[in-house]
C-alpha cells in the first residue's frame, strides 16, 4: 500500500468536508437532485396601456425540461426569446383571465408557431372563454395562405384548450398545477359571468404562487399557504387614477369613479400584498403587473408591504428570473 503524505492528508480532508457540506447545507446543489423551478418575469407592466420600457404581463415557468408561459401580454413571444425559449420549445400555455394586457400575445404565438411549423401540440389552459377567445384568434387566421407544402400547418390540429375552473389540479410534466377563482371580478358590473383565476405551481423541491389579478382573496390566501415563492401583482389606486386622468382628461368623473372601484376593489395595494404574505406564511414574495415606473416602486410600495410581511421582498423588472 502506498503511504499517504501528510499534504495529500489535508487535500483529502478537504475533499470529504466540501461533500459533507454539499450533502447538508441548502441551496447546494446535488449532481442526482432536480433542478430546482425558477419564474422569469417576462412582463411585468400593468396593462392596457403600452411601454416604452416594460412589456405586458407574461412569466416563464422553468422546471427541469419544461417550458411554461403563465399569462401571455403583448410582447410575450419577443420576450421568450429573449429568455431562451425559441417558441419551437413552447407546448403550454396558462393564461389566468381573458383581460387584453393578459392574452394580447396569443395571436402572435399561434401565428409564428403557424408560419414556423413548430412541432407538437401547443396546450393553452384558461378560465371559461378560452375556447372561444382562442377559436377566434384561429379564425383569423384563415386569410393567412398555408405556411408549408400541401398546406402543412393548420392551428386548429396543432392547438388544444382545455378550461379550469376553481379548484381544478392538472399537471404538466413534473408540476402539479391548482386554480382558485380569485376576486378580480367582483366589482365589475356583468362580473359574475366571468373567472379570474390564480394558481399554484407544485414542482420538485419548489413550490410557487402566483396571483394574476386579484383583489383580496381567502381563497388566494388558501392557494398560496407555505408556498416557497409568491408572484404578486400590486396596485397604487391614487397613482393609477392620477395617470388615467392626466391622459385622458376628458373622462366624465362617473367613468372616473367606476375605474377608482375597479382599482381599489380588484387589485391589491402594498398593504393588502403584505398582508396576503403574511397570512398565507409564503418564503419569499415578488411584485409584478405593476403600474409605476420601477425607479419609484420600492420608495412608494416597499413600507406598506414591510409593516405586514418580514420575508424576503423583491420587485420584478422584465427577464428578471427568481
Amino acid at each position: 500500500m502506498t503511504a499517504v503524505t501528510p499534504r495529500e492528508a489535508r487535500i483529502f480532508s478537504i475533499m470529504i468536508g466540501t461533500a459533507a457540506l454539499a450533502l447538508s447545507v441548502p441551496g447546494i446543489v446535488r449532481a442526482n437532485s432536480p433542478v430546482q423551478a425558477t419564474w422569469t418575469t417576462l412582463g411585468t407592466n400593468s396593462g392596457p396601456i403600452p411601454s416604452s420600457d416594460r412589456f405586458e404581463p407574461a412569466n416563464l415557468l422553468r422546471a427541469g425540461d419544461q417550458s411554461i408561459l403563465v399569462d401571455a401580454g403583448d410582447g410575450a413571444s419577443v420576450q421568450l426569446v429573449r429568455a431562451g425559449v425559441p417558441l419551437t420549445a413552447l407546448h403550454t400555455i396558462i393564461i389566468s383571465h381573458l383581460h387584453f394586457d393578459h392574452t394580447g400575445g396569443l395571436f402572435a404565438i399561434l401565428g409564428e408557431r403557424l408560419q414556423m411549423l413548430a412541432p407538437g401540440v401547443l396546450t393553452i389552459y384558461g378560465p371559461a372563454g378560452t375556447r372561444a377567445t382562442v377559436d377566434g384568434l384561429i379564425a383569423g387566421m384563415t386569410s393567412s395562405p398555408p405556411s408549408g407544402p400541401r398546406g402543412q400547418g393548420n392551428p386548429a390540429q396543432t392547438v388544444r384548450v382545455i378550461e379550469v375552473r376553481d379548484g381544478d389540479t392538472f399537471d404538466v410534466g413534473a408540476v402539479r398545477v391548482t386554480a382558485a377563482a380569485n376576486s378580480h371580478y367582483d366589482a365589475t358590473p356583468g362580473g359574475a359571468a366571468h373567472v379570474s383565476l390564480s394558481y399554484r405551481f407544485d414542482a420538485p423541491g419548489r413550490s410557487i404562487a402566483y396571483t394574476g389579478d386579484t383583489g383580496p382573496s381567502a381563497k388566494v390566501e388558501k392557494l398560496a399557504h407555505r408556498a416557497d415563492l409568491l408572484v404578486s401583482e400590486i396596485f397604487d389606486p391614487d397613482v393609477a387614477l392620477a395617470a388615467v386622468k392626466k391622459a385622458r382628461p376628458e373622462l366624465e368623473p362617473s367613468v372616473l369613479a367606476e375605474v377608482r372601484v375597479h382599482f381599489e376593489r380588484e387589485h391589491l395595494t402594498a398593504e393588502q400584498v403584505g398582508e396576503l404574505a403574511a397570512r398565507a406564511g409564503v418564503g419569499e414574495l415578488v411584485l409584478t403587473h405593476n403600474p409605476i415606473s420601477p425607479d419609484r416602486t420600492e420608495e412608494l410600495m416597499r413600507p406598506g408591504i414591510a409593516r405586514e410581511y418580514q420575508g424576503t421582498i423583491r420587485f420584478a423588472r422584465d427577464l428578471d428570473t427568481f
